[in-house]
């Protein structure tokens, strides 16, 4: 994975094709060779078979290697979802804190502001004086730069 990672520069570009059919042929290999070594599920008289950790990873990696070697393929999907982590993050937070949301109007009110506050600072903006801008009936900094 880290060595497509930094065949496509660092998630911002896709291999080429004849990369990527060498790409998921040695993918392919290193799920053979994950399957000899991962034990198979134990057997029980009644239920399902019990599955290790590491063999419900190599299902997975399996079922859903689209998706797993799609940031290669893919110039736009991001190698890691630290981002969408990084967003929710403080909604979760408030939530712990406080328990949850009153209302679910006072719920869309702090996740508009959110949002807000997280495209500022994407953007490389002060979200203090983003937001004294906007509630002072100015246009914020971000939409005139913008364009």
């Amino acid at each position: 994975m880290l060595d497509l990672y930094e065949r496509s520069d660092k998630g911002t570009a896709a291999i080429s094709t004849k990369e990527r059919s060498k790409a998921l042929r040695k993918y392919k290999k290193l799920l053979k060779q994950a399957d000899k070594e991962e034990p198979p599920p134990i057997r029980k008289p009644r239920g399902k078979p019990k599955k290790t950790k590491g063999r419900n990873l190599f299902d997975r990696l399996t079922k859903h290697q689209d998706v797993v070697l799609a940031f290669a393929f893919h110039p736009e999907i991001p190698f890691t979802n630290n981002q969408a982590e990084r967003d929710i993050r403080p909604s979760k937070t408030k939530m712990k804190v406080s328990g949850c949301f009153r209302t679910q109007y006072g719920a869309e009110i702090y996740a508009r502001i959110q949002a807000f506050i997280s495209t500022v600072r994407k953007l490389q903006f002060n979200p203090f004086n983003e937001l004294y801008s906007v509630l002072s009936g100015g246009i914020p900094e971000y939409r005139v730069a913008g364009g």
